[in-house]
């Protein structure tokens, strides 16, 4: 028996830029099938109206990020930005899992979030260890009199050492859009090409990009 497929056309300034094949087997197993050289993104559409977008019903899913499900609408997308746009959502699962190691004391006395993979064999394993909830940045501003667009010193040295992972995490947790434009930005792709991949507005992305030098001003500030 002949497995139905089905066609799903995208368009980009009117024109078809890519073809997605839907098959559905005798099982209800559904499979999505993008043209050779893309990959399907989850694009979130938590509020839209589906319908009115007219949306495959075929190509929704409900997708993981961090620790909770978002609906998304799978499109597809180059290659070469699969990872790209991928990565503020693949850092979220990173913090997430972070998030639920506990905190151990590190070689110095300082406490570091435990590196191993299991708690098996662990002499501590089961009792009530303090867990790393708070990320990174976070704990920074909390111990520390660091806030945005202050003169505030004597977190600056803290401060130099966050590197350009943790600043796009930071984007990611907090300003997801900004995290993109910067990542795309920093893969060399102009703003033209910018304004097309994640369809926001030529002004919105110079204005965005002020933004994200603000605050890469404040993450990396010296004094």
């Amino acid at each position: 028996m002949a497995i139905p497929v089905k066609e799903v056309k995208f368009y980009d300034n009117g024109r078809i830029y890519a073809t997605v094949e839907v098959k559905t087997y005798e099982n209800g197993r559904v499979e999505i099938v993008p043209p050779d050289g893309y990959r399907m993104y989850p694009m979130d559409i938590e509020t839209a109206d589906t319908s009115a977008h007219g949306y495959a019903s075929e190509l929704i899913r409900m997708w993981w990020k961090g620790s909770r499900q978002y609906k998304c609408y799978m499109v597809p997308v180059p290659e070469e930005l699969f990872n790209v746009m991928m990565r503020p959502d693949w850092s979220e699962d990173k913090r997430n899992l972070r998030s639920h190691k506990c905190r151990v004391e590190g070689a110095h006395g300082t406490p570091i979030i435990c590196r191993k993979a299991s708690c098996v064999g662990c002499p501590k394993a089961g009792k009530d260890m303090e867990t790393n909830q708070t990320s990174y940045i976070e704990d920074l501003k909390k111990n520390s009199s660091w806030e945005p667009s202050t003169e505030d010193t004597t977190s600056a040295v803290a401060m130099d050492h966050i590197n350009h992972d943790e600043l796009i995490d930071f984007l990611a947790k907090h300003q997801k859009k900004l995290a993109k434009i910067k990542l795309l930005e920093d893969a060399g792709y102009s703003v033209k090409e910018i304004h097309e991949i994640l369809d926001l507005s030529i002004n919105t992305i110079y204005t965005d990009r002020k933004r994200i030098e603000k605050l890469e001003k404040e993450f990396f500030k010296e004094d």
